[in-house]
């Protein structure tokens, strides 16, 4: 997704007319198998998995995220496998691709029937999983029956397609030695701050593409515009000069000057670097790469504030109403999808389950601030993760002791979606809606 997303947009209706009516026979047979999944407990489905893989098959993942991949992850696998079948020693092959690839490898895939393939993904980008995956009815979802059955998940939001976990960016500031405090959305886009907003380019990064969308959708509208009218906006833009857009001329009027003061990067990493080292800057970033700053002389994750959560956050379980007017940050999400041409169906149920209702598979995603279990009880507790002792440049990590990085102390996914105001990424209708933003953005980019 680099430049022409409207020619983008019109490809991928063409693909999706091309791929229609492919593989009706194994798509019945890997949906009747995920029916079948979906009534079985945990163990129940580990045993038809061993049997439907045997000591040699070997169940394909593609992902976006190399977490899945990890030791930790494959160990719990293999030793839930083994229980009904101990020649089993390999059944996992987990490959990594980035999201503008990955849709074009499972959907080539799927036209060319490819059985042998990949049998499940985890992917991301609301965009282009609903237009190439879910409009075209070639991703199969499944719901484990733990999951469904817990409480505190959201079926409704986080069933269909099935979510994972919400991966969270946020808004961010350097206040070394600076009068700095962002206290209102609007804030960031008041001509004071232009050359001073580090992100990502939204024409090479999908997840803030996304973003950008999903605030035009009716109730984000509703929160920029309370905020632009709350006593806290410190911009200059006039809501008045995009009055064209009607209801959305608060969403536009936003966009614009938000990619009017931005200066993009290639990725949060770079972006988080500069941030860290200019006083007055602001972020709009990964939450998690906070946790790359390194501790120097002159570098502190000391002097970045997390927006939402202040400079006197010293236990994230105990944090009161956001403190930025409008949004905390945007919640993208890690979605898990079986493939119409599984080999493994059970399997890749299977496996999906483990790591999404098993709190020891789940820990490689979770050790990360901003990242949250659509599960609540497989969270790991992050609420006081800057509290501890520096010695020098080395950190100590130790809930109760004294705060030492107060952006760090990461309330639940619940604070951030109910007082945090976090903007949720909805595929539906970013898929719906993509075209006819994708034009206002492009031209704000062309025009910076």
């Amino acid at each position: 997704m680099k430049t022409s997303k409207f020619l983008m947009a019109l490809a991928v209706v063409a693909s999706a007319m091309a791929l229609a009516g492919c593989q009706k026979t194994a798509t019945s047979a890997v949906e009747k198998a995920i029916a079948d999944a979906e009534t079985l407990t945990q163990d129940q489905l580990f045993e038809k998995a061993a049997k439907e893989l045997g000591s040699s098959g070997q169940l394909k993942i593609l992902a976006t995220t190399s977490r899945g991949g990890k030791d930790a992850v494959k160990n719990a696998f293999i030793a839930k496998l083994q229980k009904y079948d101990a020649t089993i020693t390999a059944p996992l092959k987990y490959d990594t691709t980035v999201d503008g690839d990955i849709y074009t490898k499972l959907t080539a895939e799927i036209s060319s029937n490819v059985t042998d393939g990949y049998s499940a993904a985890i992917v991301q980008d609301g965009y282009q999983l609903q237009t190439k995956g879910l409009d075209t009815k070639y991703f199969k979802n499944y719901i484990p029956k733990e999951w469904k059955e817990a409480s505190g998940v959201d079926v409704t939001s986080n069933g269909d397609p099935f979510t994972l976990q919400y991966n969270f960016k946020t808004w961010m500031y350097n206040n070394k030695g600076v009068e700095t405090k962002i206290d209102n959305v609007w804030d960031v886009t008041a001509s004071s701050f232009k050359g001073k907003i580090d992100t990502m380019n939204p024409n090479n990064e999908n997840v803030n593409m996304d973003w950008l969308i999903q605030l035009t959708e009716k109730t984000q509208i509703a929160s920029l515009k309370a905020a632009y009218e709350a006593s806290t906006n410190s911009s200059d833009v006039k809501i008045a000069d995009y009055s064209k857009y009607g209801d959305k001329s608060y969403a536009y009027a936003f966009i614009d000057g938000f990619i009017k003061n931005a200066v993009f990067y290639e990725d949060d990493g770079k972006a988080v670097a500069h941030l860290s080292q200019v006083p007055g800057n602001v972020g709009w970033i990964v939450y998690s790469k906070l946790l790359k700053v390194a501790e120097s002389a002159d570098i502190s994750k000391k002097n970045l504030v997390v927006a939402a959560l202040g400079t006197d956050n010293t236990n994230g379980a105990s944090m009161g109403d956001s403190k930025i007017a409008g949004f905390g940050g945007f919640m993208y999400k890690h979605y898990l999808q079986v493939m119409p041409n599984a080999q493994y169906p059970y399997a890749s149920c299977a496996f999906f389950n483990l790591i999404s209702t098993n709190a020891d598979a789940y820990k490689v995603w979770g050790e990360d601030v901003g990242d949250y279990p659509s599960l609540p009880s497989i969270n790991v507790d992050r609420t006081q993760f800057g509290n501890g002792t520096l010695d020098g440049t080395t950190f100590t990590q130790k809930a109760g002791e004294a705060t030492v990085f107060p952006c760090l102390n990461d309330p639940s996914s619940n604070w951030w979606l109910n007082k945090g105001g976090a903007v949720v990424e909805t595929p539906s209708y970013i898929g719906a809606n993509y075209t006819t933003v994708i034009d206002f953005i492009d031209k704000c980019i062309a025009a910076k």
